[in-house]
């Protein structure tokens, strides 16, 4: 029986982050006059600093926002389409008005897949029955060129109608899009546009909504604010009715399992806020694990809250400031996903079969010392990637047995690519 020594470098991941540098990104707003700057943000003391003297636009939507860390690129849409802006500069390289060769209409909550290099959203369009004359609403996963802003659709058939202004995420491991339609936590299959996933949203222990969530390639797992509204009874003698009037909102961060939808609390208590800025204008930074996102104040401005992914508590809140912005929206850190790597391989592609189960075992798991693999069919390769998607190791198997040496690994989530003669394999290690 063969055996195979992993050895983990583990200055590796934090020297890619220290090239990159751990920068959050956004879009300063000013209102009189009206302008948009690209800034960067000090999240503990809330203090935006332009890049550039010169507004890149007059307005901004919230319909999403990319930033590419390999071009080093950040796209929005503004008052004439599609900007692409030099993080270095914060000058505008590209503005591109929207092209869907399929017909006239939006593309939202849009993100970079960080594992392709592409920004996927939500295609929306308008249908027209030639016989009915009837209008309804379609939507359809898509990409779309930053510099041409034409937009390819991927699902082949609409998948839905509408959505929520919960944000978007990317798992950019198992190639998902997700999205909330308000009830029901949707993913999109990337490679395909089929739905991949679509459980109803469940509170086991409290809340109404799960809003402004992101996927954290640091431990695979989907964060955002779970809200819980209360309402207070009030009598109307004319009518003799009572009715329920919003009275207050507590807010928790949370995780949610993407495949049940069963939303879980982290906060044991509440952040301290009873609203927030809509449509994910939230991110993570994955190296000091912490959740930020822009809520106001009392006094009427605004502050960026970071929350511990582990505690659920406030670890900092800055109020807002710079010269002359008012707003920051659409907020994202460059190390977020970086180098990740999609570990659930394309199942149309070469005729390769992808399966956990049954072909190949793994075991034990969790792992400590050692991993075994046992396969039905002689196995060819192997790739060892972290939970953010880097790559650690790769290298040849031979035989249907191998004993891996995983001494040298430390604590955490890994997944395991292993291809043999007809099939490709991704197996979900813990040690």
């Amino acid at each position: 029986m063969k055996s195979f020594i992993f050895t983990l470098f583990t200055f590796s991941c934090t020297f890619s982050f220290a090239q990159l540098g751990n920068t959050m990104y956004g879009l300063a707003r000013t209102t009189n006059p009206p302008g948009v700057y690209i800034a960067t943000m000090n999240p503990v003391t809330g203090i935006a600093t332009n890049i550039g003297q010169a507004s890149v636009s007059s307005s901004i939507n919230l319909t999403g926002a990319a930033l590419n860390p390999y071009t080093n690129q950040f796209c929005f849409f503004g008052d004439n389409g599609l900007k692409s802006i030099d993080l270095t500069t914060g000058l505008i390289t590209s503005t591109a008005t929207i092209n869907n060769p399929n017909g006239t209409g939006y593309f939202d909550l849009f993100r970079i897949n960080t594992s392709d290099s592409l920004i996927y959203g939500l295609s929306r369009r308008n249908i027209t029955n030639a016989q009915t004359g009837q209008v309804t609403g379609a939507m359809y996963l898509a990409t779309i060129n930053e510099t041409t802003g034409t937009i390819t659709e991927i699902s082949p058939t609409s998948i839905g109608q509408s959505f929520a202004l919960s944000g978007s995420a990317i798992d950019p491991h198992q190639m998902v899009f997700y999205y909330s339609n308000g009830s029901q936590l949707v993913g999109l299959d990337m490679y395909t546009g089929g739905i991949f996933s679509n459980p109803t949203l469940t509170f086991p222990n409290g809340g109404q909504n799960f809003d402004n969530f992101t996927y954290s390639c640091t431990d695979t797992t989907m964060y955002g604010l779970v809200r819980s509204n209360y309402y207070t009874p009030v009598y109307n003698p004319v009518t003799g009715m009572t009715t329920q009037v919003f009275d207050s909102a507590a807010v928790h961060l949370g995780k949610v399992n993407a495949m049940t939808g069963e939303v879980t609390k982290i906060s044991t208590q509440s952040i301290g806020v009873s609203s927030f800025s809509v449509n994910g204008s939230s991110t993570i930074d994955p190296v000091n694990l912490i959740y930020y996102f822009i809520s106001g104040t009392s006094s009427g401005g605004l502050s960026i809250y970071g929350v511990s992914l582990i505690t659920g508590l406030v670890v900092s809140q800055g109020t807002i400031s710079n010269a002359g912005a008012l707003y920051f929206d659409m907020m994202r850190i460059q190390t977020d996903c970086y180098e990740s790597y999609p570990t659930r391989f394309n199942p149309g592609s070469a005729n390769l079969v992808e399966s956990n189960v049954g072909l190949i075992k793994t075991f034990p798991n969790p792992f400590n010392t050692e991993l075994s693999i046992e396969s039905e069919e002689n196995m060819q390769s192997y790739q060892l990637f972290s939970a953010n998607g880097m790559k650690l190791s790769s290298g040849i198997l031979s035989g249907t047995n191998a004993k891996l040496n995983t001494e040298t690994l430390s604590e955490g989530i890994y997944y395991l690519n292993i291809q043999t003669i007809n099939a490709k394999t991704t197996h979900k290690l813990i040690k």
